[in-house]
C-alpha cells in the first residue's frame, strides 16, 4: 500500500535513493535550491557564439555553476562529447535536431547528449530539469562520497520523449557525482534545463 501511494505522489524508494517525479514535491522534501543558468544562452560564451541563441565553451573544462559565482559548487561536463559543451536558447535549432525547443539556456553538447555532473561540495539531493528525445532512454549512476555508486535504470526514472522532464533523487548517502547516460543523443538533443541541490 506505501509504494502505491508513493506511486501516486510521483516518488519511489530504489535502493538508497529517493526518485522524484513532481519538482514541486523533490523542493519540499529536500529544500533544494535551483542553481544559476546565464540569462541569455548566446551570452554565455562571447567568443563562441554558435549561431542565433546559443554559445558553446569547451568540455573539459565544462560548465561551472551557478553561472557567474566566484566560488562554484557543481560542475558539468559532457565527457564523450565532440569537444563542445554548449547553452542553447529559444532561437537556436540547427539542423532540426532539437525537440522541443527550449524555452530558456539549456545545456546541450556537440555530439553524445552524456553528462557528468560532479558536486564539488557533496550533496544529498540533485533535481534536474532534462530536455528528452524521442527516445527519452536514460541511465543515472550516482557515485557517493565512499566511492560506492548505485544505478537507476529508465524504467525507474519515467522520463516521457519530447519533453522537459523533471527527476529529483534524494539519497541516504551523500552524492559526490551523477552520471547521465542517454540515448540517442548523438543524433537528436538532449539537454538539462534546471539543475536543483541540497547540501
Amino acid at each position: 500500500m506505501q509504494d502505491e501511494e508513493a506511486a501516486v505522489l510521483g516518488t519511489r524508494q530504489e535502493g538508497l535513493a529517493q526518485v522524484f517525479t513532481q519538482q514541486v514535491d523533490f523542493t519540499a522534501a529536500t529544500g533544494a535550491t535551483q542553481l544559476t543558468f546565464p540569462a541569455i544562452a548566446f551570452d554565455a560564451y562571447p567568443d563562441h557564439p554558435s549561431g542565433a541563441g546559443s554559445s558553446c565553451g569547451r568540455t573539459p573544462p565544462g560548465i561551472d555553476l551557478p553561472w557567474g559565482s566566484s566560488a562554484p559548487t557543481v560542475n558539468v561536463l559532457a565527457p564523450r562529447a565532440n569537444t563542445w559543451l554548449c547553452f542553447m536558447g529559444p532561437g537556436w535549432n540547427h539542423s532540426n535536431n532539437t525537440n522541443p525547443l527550449p524555452v530558456k539556456p539549456t545545456i546541450i553538447a556537440n555530439g553524445e547528449d552524456d553528462f557528468e555532473i560532479a558536486f564539488l561540495r557533496p550533496v544529498s539531493a540533485v533535481g534536474l530539469e532534462l530536455l528528452t528525445n524521442h527516445l527519452a532512454q536514460h541511465k543515472v549512476t550516482l557515485t557517493f562520497t565512499d566511492a560506492t555508486q548505485e544505478v537507476l535504470e529508465d524504467a525507474v526514472l519515467d522520463t516521457g520523449a519530447h519533453a522537459f522532464e523533471f527527476l529529483g533523487i534524494q539519497s541516504t548517502k551523500r552524492i559526490r557525482s551523477i552520471f547521465i547516460d542517454t540515448n540517442g543523443g548523438a543524433s537528436v538533443n538532449e539537454g538539462i534545463a534546471a539543475i536543483w541541490t541540497a547540501p
